[in-house]
């Protein structure tokens, strides 16, 4: 080393605040302390130096012995790194990363350096960001028992509800008598929608949901959905087209979930497609995933929103204003119905106003062959 920098390094050695550089000799005691380690320990050198680096540690590593581990892992490998709690001198606990060497000339092993800094900012952090998620994950237990509590509790007046309606329907010739029953059924099959996805939600989020599997023509199931949506399109004056491949698209799958998401996402397509718009039930095989896409000219989705649409309880604000009283269910069982089959829910938007397009992407012979999966552009 040259005088230069033999100066500027006894010159850096104080200056360095925010590492503590303490010597070891070959049994662990202190014999220098460097840098900023009086700063970050509270000890002087006076005090420190002569007593074995244990000092430093928790007790409760001490009593694990673990500072004895860490000079022996570095005189086996000649680097130990460890992060843990030490101690001050006033008896608060710091975290520190550091770094162990040991320092060997040609007589063999001469000592240690133990370089450290004081982490207890992201240390805390880190803690308090896990009892965040922590709570986060209790709240978030609470919702669904309660949505499944809530699922259980309203199907049980909606029975009889529906079953009076009926019988005024057929027990009465006035027709507002009539008129009337036929708006209690239809904002009864509204409640049993509801009903049915505050449940689908609570089993699809604890994995509950046991798949049924078979092999059927996924093509003939999407021309049954187009057909059964076509009225409320029709009513809302919205095009419905279903542009289908000639051939059979076999899909091992439970047909019966699939159908749901399907009907979910075609559902909201004409749910949030102004009057005049047009939507696009699609369906092919690529490699080998049957994906299925749902394209309409509705009021599109906000980037901001975009990236969250499949989470729970995610409304587009305007989407909110247009149809009240949405839950903000139906997206997110889709993206769980794709998951348990193995494969992904997609969605793209050019923006507000500019139509969206969902994809339902499965592995065409069942959830085990689901391969490597793109990102919606």
């Amino acid at each position: 080393m040259t005088p230069a920098a033999r100066e500027l390094l006894d010159l850096a050695l104080p200056a360095l605040r925010d590492h503590a550089i303490v010597l070891l000799d070959v049994d662990g005691v202190i014999v220098g302390w460097l840098g900023g380690a009086e700063r970050i320990f509270g000890y002087g050198a006076d005090e420190i130096v002569g007593r074995h680096v244990s000092a430093l540690f928790a007790p409760e590593d001490v009593a694990r012995t673990l500072d004895v581990h860490e000079l022996e892992v570095a005189r086996r490998d000649s680097d130990s790194q460890d992060d843990r709690w030490h101690m001050r001198k006033d008896g608060t606990r710091i975290w520190i990363t550091g770094t162990v060497t040991a320092v060997r000339d040609a007589s063999g092993l001469r000592g240690y350096i133990k370089l450290m800094r004081d982490r207890t900012d992201l240390r805390i952090n880190a803690e308090n960001r896990a009892n965040h998620l922590d709570a986060a994950d209790d709240a978030l237990g609470r919702t669904h028992r309660f949505l499944q509590t809530l699922g259980h509790e309203l199907r049980n007046p909606l029975a009889p509800i529906k079953n009076a309606a009926y019988i005024a329907r057929r027990g009465s010739a006035d027709p507002r008598v009539r008129k009337a029953a036929d708006t209690i059924l239809a904002q009864v099959d509204v409640l049993e929608r509801l009903t049915s996805d505050l449940m689908d939600v609570s089993r699809l989020q604890h994995r509950k949901l046991d798949l049924q599997l078979s092999e059927f023509d996924v093509r003939a199931l999407l021309e049954d959905e187009a057909a059964g949506q076509r009225l409320p399109a029709t009513a809302k004056d919205i095009r419905l087209e279903a542009v289908l491949p000639s051939q059979p698209l076999p899909l091992v799958a439970d047909a019966s979930r699939v159908r749901q998401a399907v009907s979910n996402l075609l559902v909201n397509a004409i749910k949030y497609t102004p009057a005049g718009g047009t939507v696009w039930l699609k369906a092919t095989q690529e490699a080998q995933d049957i994906v299925i896409r749902v394209q309409d000219t509705g009021i599109g989705i906000a980037p901001d929103v975009l990236p969250r649409i499949f989470e729970l309880f995610t409304q587009e604000v305007r989407a909110s204003d247009l149809v009240p009283g949405g839950l903000g269910v139906g997206l997110a069982i889709v993206a769980q119905i794709a998951e348990l089959h193995g494969g992904v829910a997609q969605a793209r938007s050019a923006g507000a106003g500019k139509g969206a397009e969902f994809t339902l992407r499965i592995p065409r012979g069942g959830p085990g062959a689901a391969g490597p999966k793109g990102v919606a552009g």
